[in-house]
């Protein structure tokens, strides 16, 4: 069963997809930049269908990893 933005995995773990619109709560950043972090070249999302998608978990580590980033906007 799928709850907002929960996936259940094999092993009924869940873990939260968030998509641009989650990055731009998240970082507190608009809608452009969200489309271009999810598209930088190192960012850890997926694409799936038109959108992507990265996991919470994914996205902590990165910018645990991450002291600064330059986001090409010319893919947006």
């Amino acid at each position: 069963m799928v709850k907002d933005n929960q996936f259940i995995q094999k092993g009924h773990k869940t873990m939260n997809i968030l998509t641009s619109e989650d990055l731009q709560n998240i970082l507190k950043i608009g809608e452009r930049q969200a489309k271009a972090l999810m598209r930088t070249k190192g960012f850890p999302s997926c694409k799936i269908g038109r959108e992507y998608r990265v996991t919470e978990s994914a996205l902590q580590q990165w910018l645990d990893n991450t002291k600064s980033v330059k986001l090409d906007y010319s893919k947006c």
